[in-house]
């Protein structure tokens, strides 16, 4: 009677899952203590700047990549520092009720747009050179980085100007809006900032922009003036007119689209919703929350480096958190559990991630049996195990199940049945059994096979992160039995 195992070629879409990133997706970044954080940016250099606020007022402090404390004297003002922006050319502008710009990574810096009563709530450089600056009250323009500026969309003081993004292969520019009375929504410019039609969503409380490489246009929208109030992200597919809702019941406060195009938002928990971070690696048709080492936060903004590690800035007494890898770097990881009732992880594992008989890189099983590779390149690859944990769980009982098998009298299937073909022949046979009963009765110490089997098939990598869960047993186990230690 021939056993066959179900050969699977496990493709990207098919194991991406939460555990994907099993172990914690965050790590904390300690920041120094008595400053709340309200902004972050990133440089080319992967410079970290931050946005903040004491009682006494706010500024900029700063940690350089290659150092461990934060530099906390860049820049003091009077206000909380409520924006961050650092543009394609590392030229960093700060913002409260004014906006302020450094051109030498934050050692000095200049008033480029004096104080606004209504406070100054984003900030955009385009491709073509142009400075955008968005406040309570509409967006402003200047065609270098300090001087001329020109208000080119006029709203009321009431309507916050919360984003402005641009699809740089167009020179398109969108604005998302919120307007607490009636109005606001998106924005679009298609001749370089000069004027502006709105697009939609009127009335939605729209906190973020994002595009990815198709020219699709997300939003991702916090409430709105209806009841039930508008939540979530809608989508806006290219050359289309019509918005698209892809997620709802989420008050997002943040968006970023990584070079994979997959979705992340920051989320609220005010009012009773759940907080954190969700991703879509499918243009928004499903999302998962990736929550692990972060908790329920409330979430006030979402970087990406240029790296592709994920940066949060979150409202709480822990307002710091990184991405413990790259999203963009394709991953290979999983957990190996032994094939019984339980789960039981099997830790201490050596893996080996193989392909052509070559070892690409090797790692051990943590305690939850969890593994991970990275930096992989595109391929077929194969995993080879090798156990340091002892056989065991082969018994009287498991004989009895093999032989019924045999007869026909009750059938066994998958890793299980496998476990019973202790010489390699390919069928589970009384030679077998007989060779499992030996080893029971301490007549041999060794099966043809080896003591361990494992149900892990070819993995291929495409690009994207691979999760691949697989299980192993001892030769022998039928019943699933053994609990190893």
């Amino acid at each position: 009677m021939k056993y066959k195992l179900l050969t699977i070629v496990t493709t990207i879409g098919l194991f991406f899952t939460l555990n994907g990133f099993a172990q914690d997706f965050w790590e904390v970044l300690n920041t120094p203590a008595g400053y709340g954080v309200n902004s972050l940016a990133i440089n080319s250099d992967e410079d970290i700047f931050v946005g903040f606020a004491t009682p006494s007022g706010g500024g900029v402090f700063h940690k350089l990549n290659n150092g461990n404390s934060w530099d906390t004297s860049l820049f003091f003002s009077n206000n909380l520092i409520g924006e961050i922006y650092i543009d394609k050319s590392d030229n960093i502008f700060a913002a409260t009720s004014d906006a302020y710009y450094s051109d030498d990574n934050g050692d000095n810096w200049s008033l480029i747009f004096p104080s606004h009563i209504m406070g100054v709530n984003s900030i955009y450089r385009s491709s073509f050179n142009s400075t955008f600056i968005g406040i309570w009250g509409g967006i402003y323009k200047s065609d270098s980085i300090n001087s001329n500026w020109v208000q080119v969309l006029p709203l009321e003081n009431i309507e916050s100007v919360n984003a402005i993004i641009e699809e740089t292969n167009t020179g398109l520019l969108y604005a998302g809006t919120t307007n607490y009375i009636n109005g606001g929504g998106v924005y679009r410019s298609v001749d370089g900032g000069d004027t502006w039609e709105n697009i939609g969503l009127i009335n939605h409380y729209v906190s973020s922009l994002a595009l990815n490489s198709s020219g699709d246009l997300f939003a991702g929208v916090r409430g709105g003036n209806s009841c039930p109030p508008p939540s979530g992200v809608f989508k806006l597919p290219h050359d289309q007119a019509e918005w698209i809702n892809v997620k709802d019941q989420e008050l997002v406060t943040s968006m970023v689209i990584n070079s994979k195009d997959e979705i992340y938002i920051g989320c609220s928990n005010l009012d009773l919703y759940i907080g954190g971070v969700r991703r879509s690696v499918d243009n928004g048709q499903t999302w998962e929350m990736i929550n692990t080492g972060m908790g329920n936060q409330n979430i006030g903004e979402l970087v990406l480096d240029s790296e592709g590690y994920l940066y949060v800035v979150a409202n709480s007494s822990t307002p710091l958190f990184k991405s413990n890898r790259s999203t963009e770097i394709p991953i290979l990881d999983g957990s190996i559990t032994y094939a019984n009732t339980n789960a039981t992880p099997l830790s201490n594992i050596h893996v080996k991630l193989m392909q052509n008989d070559s070892i690409i890189q090797d790692t051990i099983t943590d305690a939850t049996g969890y593994f991970y590779f990275t930096d992989i390149n595109n391929g077929i690859y194969t995993i080879d195990i090798t156990p340091t944990k002892p056989w065991g769980g082969a018994t009287a009982s498991d004989v009895l199940l093999y032989r019924k098998h045999i007869v026909n009298i009750s059938n066994l299937s998958g890793i299980y049945l496998a476990s019973g073909d202790v010489n390699g022949s390919g069928d589970l046979t009384a030679v077998d059994v007989l060779l499992i009963k030996k080893r029971i009765a301490h007549l041999i110490d060794t099966f043809p096979t080896g003591d361990w089997l494992f149900n892990n098939q070819p993995v291929m990598i495409n690009g994207t992160n691979v999760t691949y869960n697989f299980s192993g047993i001892c030769y022998g186990d039928a019943n699933r039995s053994y609990v190893p230690q």
